[in-house]
């Protein structure tokens, strides 16, 4: 397979024809450069890509603001006044505008053609995939599409450098899925889908109808618990890599924030960050008791009569009987154990039934009179609570009655001290601020930061908050898929016997073990295959560090990190430069297990990463990362030196020119490594 052109007209920021060939590219030389300033439509071209395959049927792709849902897909290509541009270029204007992206390639002798075209319309939009070979349109373009580049495996041939950090932040198996699907692993889970329905199928085949409609509502109520369950891991998963995003955005503007800092005498700045520690410390120390204690007593301590009326409750129900175990116990054992004395007396006093049963009515009576009791409680709150329980209620209700006051005195006192910490802190923090930045411009500039990184902080909170509720909406629909698994297992376990004389349900459950005992050994070896591959890389790309020598891969291919003394090290000790080195290790470890002959995209390729590690990518990564290797770096990313370096692995080299941001064009740049 080789691919030949890509083209995009009047799409994203991109206005008129743009043009990127690939028919120069060899195994030696694979690399096209793209390069462009910030906003000059690096990113436009990339999502062009993207939606190329993925349509705008894809989520993922529509989530065009930082932080919120999906727009829809109609405001996706037409725009949205104020928040987003659309597909269509501002200068692709009209009733019959136009846009399209288009990709060619070579393979098996014959030429292909994909596009994706989008014509306005009176009523909106039309958006139209076509599909040609060797010039003749083809029936199922979308099936060609996936054949070349599934769906899912797109994220790992067309990323963002410094967004793929996710994939080293990666702690619940993000990507098995995807990663099953780009190694080949994802048909085994298929066969075994489909052999569970003929097992299941067959299994029935004995069982009464009541039952099996018993089961049948059970297995809907599962499906549905486990579509809530990945509904609510999916959109957990999107808000935790935004997350990501959020903190990365955020350490970037307090690096620029802090390059304003011109300095402060070192005694003052000691003493002022020394006291701001201490602060800090004695913040957390009372925010922890405060969690602890105001939870469970400040509904009753903001409610002290409501606390004396259930205290006066409790003193009835305990005035009636001295010791409501004892009257129990009486009541129970007293009328049988005179009987049994009377009938050992000599002569013994014998009785018949029917006076037994007398004689212990007579007892339990007499007891009662002489106020041993053990009527059900006067207030009918307290009718599922044992004596004993009513006694503890009791005293933990007479100190929030006799304390009460001073309890909420107290809380109130750890509550101002909390807000005067926080003032004293905030104090400081703007004295130390106000010392280190002398100039006018200097201040407006830092406020400025401060602000966007306060409101960054805000939306982190708010996120935080939201991903709470999708684990909790996570964790019921766990617990009710298990409840109604169990269901299914009792129902079907009455009926056993009848599952284990059909040979076919036999036969289904021998071919499903062998199936899944397939996958668990393909995919241990898999994984085996991409771990070496992966330390091979690591070993490359981060051979300069001491922090990272070798990682590991657990059975959902999540990686741990270990350092030349073979201890782990901790996710938040790693750089971000250094996460994005490990994601591209990783992803270069997946490509090569992988063989798919597809080109791979990196925007923003050297992102975070230090001169050294640099040098690393142009010479052992960037010749060997895809054929071709698209890079669409910064007008300032790559250096001169950086090129030098690269120029014998270049094809073609393009600018992206944008005067105003909406009118880009791709430009070959002659003479520059070509």
């Amino acid at each position: 397979m080789r691919f030949l052109s890509l083209e995009v007209q009047d799409i994203f920021a991109y206005q008129g024809l743009s043009k990127v060939a690939f028919d120069t590219c060899s195994e030696s030389r694979n690399i096209v450069v793209i390069s462009g300033r910030n906003g000059a439509g690096k990113t436009s071209l990339l999502n062009a890509i993207k939606l190329l395959f993925l349509g705008t049927e894809d989520e993922g792709l529509r989530r065009v603001n930082f932080g919120g849902p999906p727009i829809s897909a109609k405001h996706f290509v037409l725009g949205q006044p104020g928040r987003w541009y659309g597909v269509f270029n501002t200068g692709a204007t009209g009733t019959d505008a136009r846009s399209h992206v288009a990709l060619e390639w070579e393979s098996g002798g014959h030429r292909y053609r994909a596009e994706r075209s989008f014509r306005r319309t009176p009523s909106g939009y039309e958006e139209l995939l076509v599909a040609t070979i060797d010039g003749n349109s083809i029936a199922q373009p979308e099936e060609l599409l996936r054949q070349l580049v599934p769906r899912e495996v797109i994220p790992f041939f067309f990323f963002d450098g410094e967004q793929i950090q996710s994939i080293a932040d990666a702690e619940v198996g993000r990507e098995q899925a995807e990663i099953e699907r780009l190694l080949g692993l994802s048909f085994v889970a298929h066969l075994i889908r489909e052999v569970e329905l003929y097992t299941k199928e067959k299994q029935r085949a004995g069982i009464p109808a009541e039952a099996s409609l018993l089961i049948v509502q059970a297995e809907n109520a599962k499906r549905e618990a486990e579509a809530r369950a990945e509904l609510a891991r999916n959109a957990r998963i999107a808000l935790e890599n935004e997350v990501q995003e959020l903190l990365r955005s955020r350490r970037r503007l307090d690096a620029e924030r802090n390059k304003l800092r011109t300095g402060i005498a070192e005694s003052d700045q000691i003493r002022m960050t020394n006291r701001m520690r201490v602060l800090k410390s004695e913040y957390e120390r009372l925010a922890l008791e405060t969690a602890a204690d105001i939870p469970v007593e400040s509904p009753w301590l903001t409610n002290l009569d409501l606390v004396r009326e259930a205290l006066r409750a409790l003193e009835d129900e305990l005035n009636r009987s001295a010791n409501p175990d004892v009257a129990l116990r009486l009541h129970e054992e007293l009328p049988a154990e005179l009987l049994r004395r009377l009938a050992a007396l000599s002569p013994p006093v014998s009785m018949d039934k029917t006076q037994k049963e007398q004689f212990h009515q007579d007892v339990e009576e007499a007891l009662e009179v002489f106020g041993i009791t053990v009527q059900a409680p006067s207030n009918p709150l307290l009718n599922t609570l044992s004596p004993r329980q009513v006694q503890a209620l009791y005293r933990r209700f007479l100190v929030w009655s006799e304390k009460g006051t001073n309890l909420v005195n107290a809380q109130a006192d750890r509550l101002r001290t909390i807000r005067q910490n926080q003032r004293e802190h905030q104090q400081i923090q703007r004295d130390l601020d106000e010392a280190e930045i002398t100039s006018d411009q200097a201040r407006q500039q830092f406020n400025f930061l401060t602000a966007e990184i306060e409101a960054l902080d805000t939306r982190e909170r708010d996120f935080s908050d939201k991903l709470a509720e999708y684990r909790i909406e996570e964790q019921q629909a766990s617990r009710a898929i298990a409840q109604e698994s169990d269901k299914v297992t009792r129902a079907l376990r009455e009926f056993e016997e009848v599952s284990r004389k059909n040979q076919g349900y036999q036969l289904g459950l021998k071919v499903m073990k062998a199936l899944e005992d397939y996958r668990q050994r393909r995919r241990a070896q898999i994984r085996q295959a991409v771990e070496a591959r992966l330390n091979e890389h690591v070993g490359v790309l981060l051979g300069p560090s001491q922090l990272i020598k070798s990682v590991r891969l657990d059975d959902q291919f999540n990686m741990t990190y270990f350092d030349a003394q073979d201890e782990e090290v901790a996710r938040r000790s790693i750089s971000s430069g250094m996460r994005q080195l490990v994601a591209m290790s990783m992803l270069w470890a997946l490509k090569d297990e992988a063989n798919r002959p597809l080109p791979v995209i990196i925007d923003t390729p050297l992102g975070r990463i230090d001169r050294q590690n640099r040098a690393l990518l142009m010479t052992d990564y960037f010749p060997h990362a895809g054929n071709p290797l698209v890079l669409l770096p910064t007008d300032s990313e790559v250096a001169k030196e950086d090129y030098a370096q690269l120029s014998s692995h270049i094809a073609r080299r393009y600018e992206i020119v944008n005067s105003d941001g909406r009118d880009a064009q791709i430009v070959e740049r002659h003479g520059a490594g070509a």
